[in-house]
């Protein structure tokens, strides 16, 4: 099996382009997945990649699948 290497380049986030057009603000988002919005501001930048936990909080909270926020490449 080969190593998997998982970087912000291999992970399409669309939380920002998800939460805008929801109307929510990242702190709504942040307070309501029970997050840190520092987090989540970081990982809206691509400066950092939710672990599994934090991915389905947010797309819980968001009332999507986790697949429609996050995308493996």
């Amino acid at each position: 099996m080969e190593n998997m290497v998982i970087n912000t380049e291999t992970v399409v986030c669309r939380l920002k382009e998800v939460r805008i057009g929801l109307g929510l603000t990242q702190r709504q988002v942040a307070e309501g997945a029970d997050i840190n919005v520092r987090t989540l501001i970081n990982i809206e930048k691509g400066r950092a990649i939710p672990n599994l936990l934090y991915a389905m909080k947010i797309a819980k909270f968001l009332g999507m699948r986790v697949e429609e926020v996050f995308e493996y490449r």
